[in-house]
C-alpha cells in the first residue's frame, strides 16, 4: 500500500447530503450527520470520532462501482419489497371493499324482504279496515232501520192508548 498525502478534505454541506441520502432511499434519520446531531444532543457526553474515508490514487474505480451496485442492489430490494408491500395491501384493500359489498348487498335483501313483509301487513290492515268501514255502515243502517221502528211503534202505542181513552170517556 502506498502511502498518499491527503492535502485537503471537501465534506458535502447537509442538504447535498440530505439530498444524496434520499435518492439513495434512506431517510434523513440514517445518515450520518443526522447521527452524530442526536449524539451530541444526548445528555451522555460521548466523543464521537469521525475519520474521512480517503481513496487512494492507485485504487482502481472498480470498488466504487461495487459499491454503487451494492448500493442500487438495496435500492432495488427495498423497491420490490415495497412493491410487494402494496400489491398486499391492494389485495386487502379489495377484499374488504368487497366484504363491505357483501353486506350492503345482505342488507339490501334483507329490507326488501322487511319492506315486502310490511307491505303485506298494510294490505292486510287495509282490508280489515275495509271490511270494518262496511260493517260499521251495515251497522248504522240497521240502527236507523231499528229506531224508525221504534218510533213508529211508539206513535202507534201513544195512537192506540189515546183512542182508547177516548173511546172510555
Amino acid at each position: 500500500m502506498e502511502n498518499t498525502q491527503v492535502t485537503e478534505l471537501h465534506y458535502p454541506s447537509h442538504s447535498n447530503l440530505t439530498e444524496f441520502y434520499f435518492q439513495l432511499g434512506f431517510t434523513s434519520d440514517y445518515s450520518p450527520i443526522h447521527q452524530f446531531r442526536r449524539s451530541l444532543d444526548s445528555s451522555s457526553y460521548e466523543v464521537h470520532h469521525i475519520t474521512p474515508q480517503v481513496q487512494q490514487l492507485d485504487t482502481p474505480q472498480s470498488t466504487s462501482d461495487e459499491g454503487v451496485d451494492q448500493l442500487l442492489g438495496i435500492i432495488n430490494e427495498r423497491k420490490q419489497r415495497r412493491m410487494v408491500s402494496n400489491r398486499e395491501s391492494a389485495r386487502r384493500s379489495r377484499m374488504r371493499k368487497q366484504k363491505q359489498l357483501d353486506e350492503l348487498w345482505s342488507q339490501v335483501v334483507y329490507l326488501r324482504n322487511e319492506n315486502q313483509r310490511l307491505l303485506d301487513k298494510l294490505n292486510h290492515v287495509s282490508e280489515c279496515h275495509d271490511q270494518a268501514t262496511q260493517e260499521n255502515a251495515q251497522l248504522k243502517e240497521e240502527t236507523s232501520e231499528l229506531r224508525q221502528m221504534l218510533t213508529d211503534m211508539q206513535l202507534r202505542t201513544q195512537e192506540s192508548t189515546s183512542l182508547t181513552k177516548e173511546s172510555l170517556m
